[in-house]
């Protein structure tokens, strides 16, 4: 049996939030709106050198567990000025929590 792991991370200058998804495509669906909420702010040009205090990271990750202990992952991002955390976060919650009362 596989276990799996949906998830969506925002980094910023040190700090870090992270929520689960129980399947892909609600985070896919979730990361999306995310991103096209603050496209005007993403970082053009995203360069290996920058320092992280100049950018906020929003990350997708997937991580599949197989039977024998190994497992799998693939990581997307997207890099967004620096100045968003919060309003990012805020806008994540938010969001994150309506999910979470449809499950209710």
């Amino acid at each position: 049996m596989e276990n799996s792991v949906y998830s969506m991370e925002i980094l910023y200058s040190g700090k870090y939030e992270s929520w689960e998804f129980e399947d892909r495509h609600k985070r896919d669906e979730f990361y999306r709106k995310v991103v096209k909420q603050f496209d005007g702010q993403k970082v053009k040009g995203q360069e290996e050198d920058v320092e992280d205090t100049q950018i906020v990271q929003l990350s997708s990750n997937n991580v599949e567990i197989k039977e024998d202990g190994k497992y799998d992952q693939d990581t997307s991002y997207e890099w967004f000025e620096y100045d968003i955390f919060s309003q990012m976060l805020d806008f994540i919650n938010k969001e994150y929590d309506k999910l979470d009362k449809l499950k209710k």
